[in-house]
């Protein structure tokens, strides 16, 4: 009789390349050995521009508060019980050179004060960052966190202003490279930790994740196989019969569940479309207006489009919140990055939008630069009340998707949903419009077998806005000393660190 390390080692070897089977088949195995442990996973998600505060901040406190107008949809959509809403965090004593939304995106992403800005821009406040994001350091004292994709990175539209980085980044990696900069500060020659830079086009995003299905990684016949609305699972039927046989007869239905969300995803891309997408056509793919890299300076000019970006811009991002998911329960990654659009968009919201142009079809970010003082951001602003129906708009998005990670998931032994074992925080790059850091409008999702207290509005004051960040580390075990202990280009210490009093919020956790 053939052994069960002779089977494997021969099921690994014919495989070759394909480490999303070698990845259910160590899954299986882990849990029939009963060694394997609930995953932990981090998903940061963004929303642009900020808030405006009358209609954001909740009446109340603590578990019985008031909620909001903005933060309704949440509410609506029963994840209320799964909510933290977080107030009274200042990032603007974190400090460094760069524009209000360019600078809010480096620091709101790393922790750490920028030290200068790129060269070679229109303009001259586009920071580069002088840390690792979050998400880096995360993966650096918890590697087992890396699994084949150490992170998932999606963005829905990358149109712009300017050719900025910093808008258009939330990872950066624990590497440096030199970088010339405008006005360099701290000394030494100017560096900027490498930009991890996202996946704009669903297709890309689903062939990079499940390309790892292929025995061999044809990933150009995956593409081709896509536009026929082929399963990437067609290419390994014989794999995954084998693999039936080589996995422990108990987890069976773990690899059913496995493959059942892969083809779920591939069938809920189709119907929006993906199936068509043509590399080579963005017209005619499932993605956003390309950049066309010229300078769009509307701040002063017409804020105005021709075409509305809501229905595309949604089906985008529902495509990529899928692929993360499904890359989630398949435990392909446990850490993911999902951005609807750089605090500097141009992305188009339709006629009705705003209650002062009922006819008009207006840009997000450009909008926001009619209103120049705070006493303008009121109900009785028709400029203010736009950017709030934006940002429910994009609330509405995302609570939909987290009701999707609150399915019962195979994959995690100790019960559950994809939900409970994760912690989803949901930022932004500004306080307001003005361009402020201060207090920041914060929110954190799920994280139950984490535990995360959801159900609460926390008001504190002034403090550290690395603080939210403590607390989600120590969700993972990380304590200050990990942090204080690692080194970061050559000096020890996490760079976020360097805001004086920090401390892990109370409240948030049990």
């Amino acid at each position: 009789m053939t052994s069960y390390k002779l089977s494997r080692r021969r099921f690994l070897e014919a495989t070759g390349a394909a480490v999303g089977l070698h990845t259910l088949l160590l899954n299986a195995e882990a849990q029939a050995q009963g060694t394997a442990s609930t995953p932990k996973r981090l998903l940061i998600t963004h929303h642009p521009v900020g808030t405006c505060r009358y209609a954001w901040n909740p009446t109340g406190s603590g578990s019985t508060y008031t909620t909001s107008r903005i933060l309704k949809p949440f509410e609506d959509a029963m994840l209320r019980s799964d909510m933290i809403v977080v107030d009274g965090l200042n990032m603007a004593s974190i400090g460094g050179p760069g524009g209000g939304h360019e600078k809010g995106t480096v620091v709101m992403s790393t922790g750490t004060a920028t030290r200068g800005t790129r060269t070679g821009q229109t303009e001259t406040d586009d920071p580069m960052a002088a840390g690792p994001s979050f998400d880096q350091v995360l993966l650096a004292l918890r590697p087992e966190l890396a699994k084949p994709f150490p992170t998932l990175y999606a963005l829905c539209d990358d149109r712009i202003d300017f050719q900025e980085i910093s808008t258009r980044c939330m990872s950066y990696s624990m590497d440096t490279r030199p970088q010339s900069a405008v006005g360099w500060q701290g000394g030494g020659s100017a560096f900027e930790h490498t930009p991890l830079r996202p996946t704009l086009k669903p297709l890309d995003l689903y062939t990079r994740v499940f390309g790892t299905m292929i025995p061999g990684g044809d990933v150009d016949a995956l593409v081709k196989a896509r536009a026929a609305k082929k399963s990437a699972l067609d290419f390994s039927l014989r794999e995954l019969a084998k693999l039936r046989t080589v996995a422990p007869a108990s987890q069976r239905p773990l690899l059913d569940a496995h493959e059942a969300a892969i083809r779920a995803l591939e069938l809920q891309l189709d119907s929006q479309g993906m199936g068509c997408v043509a590399p080579m056509a963005p017209a005619s793919s499932l993605s956003s207006t390309p950049d066309d890299g010229k300078d769009h300076d509307n701040y002063q000019g017409n804020q105005q489009a021709s075409k509305a970006d809501d229905v595309n811009h949604q089906a985008v991002g529902e495509a990529h919140q899928a692929i993360i998911r499904t890359a989630f329960q398949c435990d392909l990654t446990r850490v993911g990055l999902f951005q609807f659009s750089p605090g500097t968009n141009h992305v188009a919201f339709p006629a009705g939008m705003h209650p002062g142009q009922p006819n008009a079809i207006l840009m997000h970010h450009p909008v926001s630069h009619r209103i120049s003082t705070m006493a303008q951001i009121s109900q009785s602003n028709a400029d203010a009340e736009f950017l709030v129906n934006v940002e429910i708009w994009y609330n509405q998005r995302l609570a939909a998707f987290l009701n999707t990670l609150k399915v019962k998931d195979l994959n995690d032994p100790a019960g559950g949903t994809l939900l409970d074992n994760m912690v989803v925080p949901y930022l932004t790059e500004v306080s307001e419009t003005l361009h402020g850091h201060n207090p920041m409008p914060l929110a954190i999702f799920g994280g139950k077998n984490l535990g995360f207290k959801g159900g609460q509005y926390l008001k504190f004051n002034n403090r550290p806005y690395n603080d939210y960040w403590l607390t989600i580390f120590a969700a993972f075990g990380i304590t200050k000393a990990e942090l204080e202990g690692l080194t970061v280009n050559g000096v020890k210490g996490a760079p976020m660190l360097r805001s004086p009093n920090q401390d892990v919020l109370a409240g948030v956790r049990a």
